[in-house]
């Protein structure tokens, strides 16, 4: 790793761990209840504070424009797109249209106002709808040449996506919308296109991806979730800086999760492998003060598909948690330590090499001196990438 990157990824995490910036909890918007979203905007605020940049602007468009370089660039027959450049274009302008519609006529009659306070238009995010339409696009024209160009799409797009939270544009079920929003139109688009063309100008070579979970197959996959947690029992903690009793409220979650399967378990005994994870999760006490925490965990999965396009599994992990935020963290005596999480889930695969998944957590971790352990119910959903 050059030394430059080295130095700034070490001052990100540091600035995260020890930084005392956005340590209060965050209404969700004017006249709103405290939820999800406001939880992972605390998140946001007590990891980077108000840092913004605007490259999520342009990245956005970068699928798009990665499908359309390689189609008008790359002549090697192994590249070739599943379409003609007409068939593509009418493909492309029905998704367009119709990710202009849904968006534009959500967003003007929701009304709903963005956590910066700039206007009324946050839900659904127009950034994110347009970022996973262009990396459906890229994933309809290349991924059946190799799933490694629809991951690259997908992972721009999740990027522009996060990029939209950081910078206090959206709140995250403004992203997630978005994200559907956008793949969803490029089904439709493609559908339409399919109706009018039939078998007509696609590339003599193309052969539809499987669609639905293989029984007999090991996946590995990569995803992305968010969640909110619940707390269980007696959950004080020593008073912060603002005063009161110090008892914790309900918080968010999110991180990435990686897994590799080891073992297919017979056609009906499903796969079992490893995964780890890397989370952040905000904390918020009575006295208004929050802090994050960052877990590092690994363990093992258990999963099984069946009905083709549904997929159960359970999952055990362990590892470390530290405490961010330290200002605030440190008065309030929350200690690092050990976390374990067990949790059960339903996925449904959305598209091939994709799938979103919805899960139940039991987690317990190390907290303070004067009370060991915290017990807690983290209740999400993912997203994620498989091969």
């Amino acid at each position: 790793m050059p030394v430059r990157t080295y130095i700034v990824l070490r001052l990100v995490i540091a600035a995260a761990l020890f930084s005392g910036a956005g340590s209060v909890c965050h209404a969700q918007y004017a006249g709103g209840a405290a939820g999800f979203d406001s939880s992972i905007r605390t998140l946001k605020y007590n990891a980077v504070g108000d840092f913004q940049y605007g490259v999520d602007d342009y990245v956005q468009y970068l699928p798009a424009a990665g499908a359309i370089g390689m189609k008008a660039l790359i002549k090697a027959e192994g590249y070739h797109s599943r379409s003609s450049w007409g068939r593509m274009i009418v493909s492309d302008a029905f998704s367009v249209a119709a990710m202009a519609a849904a968006v534009n006529g959500i967003k003007y009659t929701v009304r709903r106002p963005r956590p910066d306070g700039s206007s009324r238009n946050s839900f659904p995010s127009g950034h994110t709808a347009t970022s996973f339409m262009a990396a459906a696009m890229l994933h309809e024209e290349y991924g059946w040449r190799s799933p490694w160009f629809s991951f690259g799409g997908y992972a721009v797009a999740s990027a522009v996506g996060l990029s939209r939270i950081i910078n206090d544009r959206h709140w995250t079920s403004d992203v997630i919308a978005g994200a559907v929003i956008g793949m969803a139109s490029v089904k439709f688009g493609y559908w339409l296109a399919d109706l009018i063309f039939r078998d007509r100008y696609i590339d003599s070579d193309y052969s539809a991806p499987e669609f639905g979970f293989d029984a007999g197959r090991k996946y590995y996959d990569i995803g992305l979730y968010f969640g909110y947690r619940f707390f269980l029992g007696d959950n004080a903690i020593a008073p912060g800086a603002g005063g009161g009793k110090g008892i914790l409220k309900n918080g968010g979650s999110s991180g990435l999760v990686f897994s590799v399967p080891l073992s297919v378990v017979g056609k009906a005994g499903g796969t079992v492998g490893v995964s780890a994870r890397a989370g952040a999760n905000s904390y918020c006490a009575d006295s208004g003060v929050s802090f994050n925490t960052y877990d590092f965990m690994a363990g093992g999965y258990w999963r099984m598909p069946f009905a083709r396009v549904l997929e159960a599994g359970a999952e055990v992990m362990a590892g470390y948690s530290l405490p961010g935020n330290r200002s605030v963290s440190g008065p309030a005596g929350i200690l690092g330590g050990l976390t374990a999480a067990a949790d059960c889930g339903l996925a449904v695969t959305t598209g091939e090499n994709f799938k979103v998944k919805a899960f139940a957590s039991y987690e317990v971790s190390r907290f303070t001196v004067q009370k060991p352990f915290v017990h807690s119910v983290v209740l999400g959903g993912s997203a994620a990438f498989f091969w």
